[in-house]
């Protein structure tokens, strides 16, 4: 085993594919990154660029034993499976079993906060991480820009943006800025037992949300508050089954009640620099 070895699941997503290069660019040979995940067609890319890999399901909770040891240091990026806690769990006691020098969790703002059920998996996780005893940093990630770029249809062909959020506010930051923060504290001292919550450095209304497509899709957007009801028979309108609809719908409940808003100035800290806006974000992405 090299002096350091790093195993990254999750490394086929989108915020993997954002880590191993901001890994790289601070100096973290990719040799020693093992990039951990299910999209045989994403991994094999990631070898041919020098990475080691791992194809991997969380659920086999031998394999995960048998990657874990052969590292010294385990990034885990938060699942989006159903059963993503107990997959969490068997991370984090293989980690424990292997001794690992360190373990790196993305979890979500205002994890604790038991109003928002979205985050009850991530609490759960950071809860179990602790009790390990394992030397850990975790990393509470902010609402992706990217998410926005995902939505820029329905406005590119009618200019509104309809969202059930009332007047909430958004901290939201581009994958690669929190991909950056993770590289930083990874490959820095004086992170452990840190928890970082990563906001953007600005609260964005909807209504700036709507101006910045405005600018990427060069048509007017404007920003049009509905209910929840109304979204979900858009959504199930326009052919998407009731469990996605929902989903959806209780994301916008989940946005309206605050849990995106800024989380003081973690991410900007960790930067060294101001965190990127709406429309560089919207247009990079």
């Amino acid at each position: 085993m090299p002096e350091r070895s790093i195993l990254v699941f999750g490394a086929t997503g989108a915020l993997g594919g954002n880590l191993l290069p901001a890994l790289t660019a601070r100096d973290v040979p990719s040799a020693s990154i093992t990039a951990a995940g299910r999209n045989t067609a994403r991994l094999s890319e990631l070898a041919a660029a020098g990475f080691s890999t791992a194809e991997v399901d969380l659920s086999d909770a031998e394999r995960v034993a048998e990657l874990v040891g052969q590292h010294t240091d385990v990034v885990l990026i938060s699942g989006g499976d159903p059963d993503r806690l107990t997959q969490h769990r068997s991370v984090i006691d293989a980690a424990r079993a292997a001794g690992v020098r360190h373990f790196f969790y993305t979890s979500a703002v205002r994890a604790e906060d038991d109003r928002f059920p979205i985050n009850a998996d991530h609490w759960a996780t950071e809860q179990a991480l602790v009790a390990s005893g394992v030397p850990y940093t975790i990393l509470r990630n902010t609402w992706y820009i990217e998410n926005y770029a995902q939505a820029l249809a329905g406005p590119r062909h009618t200019g509104v943006l309809a969202a059930a959020v009332g007047d909430a506010v958004v901290a939201a930051a581009s994958r690669a800025d929190l991909a950056e923060a993770i590289a930083v504290v990874v490959t820095t001292h004086g992170h452990d037992g840190m928890t970082y919550s990563l906001s953007g450095d600005t609260d964005f209304t909807y209504d700036d949300i709507a101006a910045a497509m405005t600018v990427v899709l060069d048509r007017d957007v404007t920003y049009e508050p509905t209910s929840p009801d109304s979204i979900r028979a858009m959504l199930q309108g326009a052919g998407m089954n009731e469990g996605l609809a929902g989903f959806l719908v209780g994301l916008d409940e989940t946005i309206g009640a605050g849990v995106y808003a800024r989380v003081g100035d973690d991410l900007q800290r960790l930067l060294g620099r101001a965190t990127t806006g709406l429309v560089e974000g919207l247009r990079a992405a």
